[in-house]
Parts: C-alpha cells; sequence; structure tokens
C-alpha cells in the first residue's frame, strides 16, 4: 500500500484485543507501542471507572483528545485507542490526520466473554447495554482505513495480518 504510516491506530469495541494485538504488531514492525486507556490512568493516577465517577465521561473524552493531540509528530508508533475513541468525532479526525486507523472487528459475544472477567469497564453494565453501546459505535468502526477480521485468529495472527495491510 506504498509508505508506512508514521502512527497505526488500533480501534474496535472493548474485548476485541487492540492491546494484545498491538503489542504484537509494534514488536513485528520494531515500532513503540502505547495504550491510551494505560496513558490516561497513567496522567490522572487513578483508574478509569474513577475517573467516571468522581468526573464523569466528558472528563474522560476531553483528556483522552489531549493524550492523542500529543502524540503529533510522532513516529513508528502503534496505539492502541479505547473502546470508545474512534466514535468521537473529535478523536477521529486526529486520528485520520496523524496516521491510520485499523478496526479490528470481533463478534460482539466474543469480545463480551473476554470482558467479563476483566477489569471495571464503566460503559459495560450488561448484555443488552454493551449491544446498543456496539451498534451505536459500528457506523465509526466502520469509517476506519483498514479492517481486520479477528475472528478464530491469535493477536499474533490478527498483527501479522494488519503488518501486511500496512
Amino acid at each position: 500500500m506504498g509508505e508506512r504510516p508514521g502512527l497505526v491506530f488500533l480501534i474496535g469495541f472493548m474485548g476485541a484485543g487492540k492491546t494484545t494485538v498491538g503489542r504484537h504488531l509494534a514488536r513485528l514492525m520494531g515500532w513503540d507501542f502505547t495504550d491510551l486507556d494505560e496513558e490516561i490512568v497513567g496522567t490522572e493516577r487513578r483508574s478509569i471507572p474513577r475517573i467516571f465517577i468522581q468526573e464523569g465521561e466528558a472528563y474522560f473524552r476531553r483528556r483522552e483528545t489531549e493524550i492523542l493531540a500529543s502524540l503529533r509528530g510522532r513516529t513508528r508508533l502503534v496505539v492502541a485507542c479505547g473502546g470508545g475513541t474512534y466514535a468521537h468525532e473529535d478523536n477521529r479526525r486526529l486520528i485520520d490526520g496523524m496516521g491510520r486507523a485499523v478496526w479490528i472487528r470481533l463478534p460482539l459475544e466474543v469480545a463480551l466473554r473476554r470482558c467479563a472477567d476483566g477489569p471495571g469497564r464503566p460503559l459495560l453494565k450488561d448484555e443488552n447495554q454493551a449491544e446498543a453501546l456496539y451498534r451505536r459505535r459500528l457506523p465509526s468502526y466502520r469509517a476506519a482505513a483498514l479492517h481486520v477480521d479477528a475472528g478464530g485468529l491469535t493477536a499474533e495472527e490478527v498483527a501479522e495480518r494488519i503488518a501486511g495491510l500496512l
């Protein structure tokens, strides 16, 4: 596809494997890796559920946008985004202007199974609510430059597919 973008942003619903795939992809390409949610937790010095409780989602999204903007000028970086990052217009514009978004597509039921025992996810309350959230975000995910179907693949295989598309 020509010259590789300087930044690759992995997007998709919670549980899609963005962080795990991102670490593999960065290693495979010899690039750096960062996880947007981990960056927010590190700068805020509190968990995402705590941020949502104390400040609300709007505050969280502002912090997310600020951290994304701070990546301008970086190269050779793979970024694992939060599940809702690309669903917000300001973030989508930033991402599309700085690099290439890759949607890691996974069946909702698989993503929810993966989230069942994971860390607190403030926007994941029950299956019906999760499905409604997923459906609201789908148009944004579909707008990504690249799509990779992760169903039935290991994280390493997904990373190899993404590398092959870049």
